[in-house]
């Protein structure tokens, strides 16, 4: 009879160590990322150049960040002037072969998702004020 009762307290022993090892081995919770707000700029220096700046509280967001340049012309067609990628400082600069029509120019940071600080980030989108020839 002592054996049976040791017999039960070993299997219930075993039976708690093997639940409580399922817990130590759980995964740990993911790291949610921040969603991270964006400024971007345009200016026209020179008949043939815009240039700009995007920025950020996340370095992430604006180094190599893709950039869109769009055109309207007066009767309101619109099209994509140039896709650029901001260098490590978030400025851009997009060359003309000639000076720049009549119309208005606005630049676009697409939204994008990097891996930052151990963790996914979201870089929102932004768009530049207009800019008017």
């Amino acid at each position: 009879m002592v054996l049976r009762r040791a017999g039960v307290v070993l299997i219930v022993a075993v039976l708690g160590l093997g639940l409580g090892g399922g817990l130590a081995g759980a995964k740990k919770k993911k790291k949610k990322g921040h969603v991270w707000g964006s400024r971007i700029t345009l200016v026209h220096p020179s008949p043939t150049r815009f240039t700009g700046n995007v920025g950020s509280n996340l370095a992430g967001c604006f180094k190599g960040r893709l950039v869109n340049v769009f055109y309207t012309d007066p009767q309101g067609n619109n099209a994509l002037l140039s896709v650029q990628r901001a260098d490590g400082k978030g400025r851009y600069e997009v060359t003309l072969t000639q000076a720049a029509y009549p119309g208005v120019y606005q630049a676009q940071a697409a939204k994008e998702r990097i891996r930052a600080r151990k963790a996914p980030q979201t870089c929102r989108a932004a768009d530049s004020p207009i800019f008017r020839i």
